[in-house]
């Protein structure tokens, strides 16, 4: 396994991609089964000219609710859907074109869809994997003593696939993804209904591999975890379109500069001071407060808390999950004034 080197190099470049499907919808009017078989369609734009470009060695977390278009980008993106316009190019290939010179060079790992073979130990999936992708004996047996390590997979791997837990299959269905060594990855809900322990190992094992050997993740998650995490950039789709584009950090800045300052204060104490912040939350002694970040060095603040009422405090960001919950509802209550028009096909 050698490094990889141009870290500068451009790995996604998806220019105006458009995708659309063909929805069926019962005649409301009608009564009858014969509703559910004379029914209208309408073309519903799962994708309305989507851009964008990753860098080699980025993680990039693939953001938005269900139906924004995210499995929809990543199935143009490795090539098992065509997109109605645009282009992508994914380290030199057309993915729709050049289905095979690219998946020997890209990995995949879709949450819901299992590559091993369930009656079968776990090993067999792997040496399959070897034999398809042409991975050298040498080669591959060096990898499999780093991601069994990594993964801690030493009591997992030669037992049958049946016979293990979720979060066992998805960090093997990982390592038969990465097996030989591709430059590019994309993962659709990796960590979905995993365990703990498992969900901490896929994601440490993301950034190793990242900072080890430069590969480059694009991930389609809902988890807020894998995102604090791992992702340094988001980028946002809601209803098929590119809504945001940038570092994490920006989407929080988006909404103001806050901080959540957390009290525990004594039994029978007053209350914090009014007009310092918001409060967000009070359970019997305990205040949880937002503020901007300017509020921190109110003077008030400082002297309230170094009083004596005070037992203990700690100032903090904002839940990134918080942040995004406001942005999806502020998507929701724009698009809920737009209009939408429906164009029936008989």
């Amino acid at each position: 396994m050698e490094n990889i080197e141009n870290k500068n190099n451009i790995v996604i470049e998806a220019k105006d991609m458009t995708k659309s499907f063909k929805t069926y919808e019962s005649h409301a009017s009608r009564k009858g089964f014969l509703s559910s078989i004379r029914r209208r369609y309408y073309m519903k734009k799962a994708l309305k000219g989507v851009s964008f470009s990753i860098r080699q060695g980025e993680i990039v977390a693939l953001l938005g609710e269900n139906g924004s278009g995210k499995s929809t980008v990543i199935k143009l993106l490795t090539g098992i859907l065509h997109p109605d316009s645009g282009e992508a190019n994914i380290i030199g290939f057309t993915p729709w074109e050049h289905r095979q010179e690219l998946a020997e060079n890209i990995g995949v790992v879709l949450g819901a869809h299992n590559q091993l073979w369930w009656n079968l130990p776990v090993i067999d999936s792997f040496e399959f994997m070897r034999r398809l992708y042409g991975v050298p004996k040498k080669d591959y047996d060096k990898r499999m003593r780093y991601f069994v390590d990594l993964l801690d997979l030493k009591d997992v791997y030669k037992r049958q696939v049946r016979q293990l837990s979720l979060g066992e299959r998805m960090k093997c269905n990982f390592v038969a993804s990465m097996l030989h060594m591709p430059r590019l990855v994309f993962l659709d809900e990796p960590t979905i209904g995993v365990d703990l322990p498992s969900s901490f190992a896929l994601r440490n094992a993301l950034l190793e591999l990242r900072d080890k050997y430069n590969i480059t993740f694009l991930i389609a998650t809902h988890i807020i975890e894998d995102i604090k995490i791992m992702a340094e950039r988001v980028i946002i789709m809601d209803h098929g379109m590119k809504v945001f584009d940038g570092p994490k950090a920006a989407v929080t800045k988006m909404f103001g500069d806050k901080k959540l300052v957390e009290i525990t204060m004594k039994d029978g104490a007053e209350s914090y001071p009014k007009g310092i912040g918001k409060l967000i939350e009070r359970k019997n002694n305990q205040y949880r407060i937002e503020i901007d970040a300017r509020g921190i060095k109110d003077k008030r603040l400082s002297r309230f808390l170094a009083s004596g009422d005070v037992i203990n405090y700690n100032i903090t960001e904002p839940e990134f999950g918080a942040v995004l919950h406001e942005f999806y509802s502020r998507r929701a209550r724009a698009n809920g004034i737009r209009s939408r028009s429906r164009r029936y096909i008989r």
